[in-house]
């Protein structure tokens, strides 16, 4: 890539949301016996904690926006004419056609003018007999 066009920049993405935890109240107003300390209790009150579902969540939007800017990008500038990625195409193509030739000249025998003459004569475009 030339830096005519300037740096590459990375695509900058949404800032993350922290998710919201449910409160936890008790179900029966029975008054809570002396709970032993848990795991999940000292999970709940952490305030940092991402749960699956919200990486999910992000994961998706994440595939959203960058689906979307790949799309705006292939939308922008001309598909048809000297563009630079239609030039690389075409070119790949004619040195896919120029192996194939010569794999061919290889194989046969015939150099490209014959295998022309071939391919004319069994389509039944020209008839060269």
């Amino acid at each position: 890539c030339s830096n005519a066009e300037g740096p590459l920049r990375r695509p900058v993405a949404a800032p993350l949301r922290e998710p919201k935890l449910p409160s936890l109240k008790p179900v029966s107003p029975s008054p809570p016996s002396t709970p032993s300390p848990t795991k999940s209790s000292s999970i709940a009150n952490d305030q940092s904690v991402i749960t699956m579902e919200f990486q999910r969540k992000m994961a998706k939007e994440l595939q959203e926006y960058f689906r979307q800017k790949k799309l705006e990008q292939a939308a922008q500038g001309p598909v048809f004419g000297w563009v630079k990625k239609n030039e690389i195409s075409n070119g790949r193509w004619a040195m896919f056609g120029f192996a194939v030739g010569m794999l061919t000249e290889y194989a046969t025998g015939s150099d490209f003018v014959d295998q022309m003459k071939i391919l004319l004569s069994n389509f039944g475009i020209v008839d060269l007999e």
